[in-house]
């Protein structure tokens, strides 16, 4: 049973979320299944934002998210490019590269070789303004924002969040002013995605 409020890091209210937190669905428009790490506010559609990993096969059409500003970047294969675009095709590609498009156009993924896993940001545009970055934290870092929840999924690695062992596969979710240290045990590569109300 998911029970995200179930642990807070050590010393703080950021949530920490395993994978056993995560909830494997079907895409919407049936042609694969999606891996969600988070949803705000907890349930949908309609969301307010998302997170989540998708592992695709083979060529085919995006779902339609009308009305939602949508980040995605390859974790793992060669790659992808989404055709469909109003200003031409948009290469998935090389790896940890975030790119951005609109959920109201009508995406069809084309594999550069093989299959592809990739990590998606998706926020409602009227609502909130949002961004994915992704960085190799090879120094004692500070995790958060004044102004925006910060959602971070550990990539690979294993980081130090306040005493506590984050490994690969794990996320920490931070409210707006909340801010962690986190250091890293090995080599460690963090996405991280920033949610703002709009007033």
């Amino acid at each position: 049973m998911r029970n995200p409020l179930a642990r807070r890091v050590t010393g703080s209210s950021v949530r920490r979320f395993t994978p056993a937190d995560y909830r494997v669905m079907p895409w919407k428009n049936g042609g694969g299944t999606t891996t969600e790490l988070h949803v705000e506010p907890g349930s949908g559609p309609p969301f307010l934002w998302r997170v989540s990993i998708a592992d695709v096969a083979v060529d085919g059409p995006f779902s339609i998210f009308t009305g939602y500003d949508r980040h995605i970047m390859a974790i793992d294969g060669s790659g992808m490019v989404l055709v469909g675009a109003p200003g031409g095709p948009i290469e998935v590609n090389p790896k940890f590269i975030p790119r951005s498009f609109s959920g109201d156009w009508p995406i069809i993924s084309r594999l550069i070789s093989g299959p592809v896993r990739d990590f998606n940001l998706m926020s409602r545009r009227e609502s909130v303004e949002s961004n994915l970055g992704c960085s190799e934290i090879s120094t004692p870092s500070q995790l958060g924002d004044a102004g925006a929840v910060t959602f971070a999924y550990l990539l690979g690695g294993e980081l130090d969040a306040n005493g506590q062992l984050l490994v690969a596969g794990e996320s920490l979710l931070l409210m707006p002013g909340e801010v962690i240290l986190v250091k890293p045990v090995c080599s460690s590569r963090l996405a991280v995605c920033r949610i703002k109300q709009l007033d």
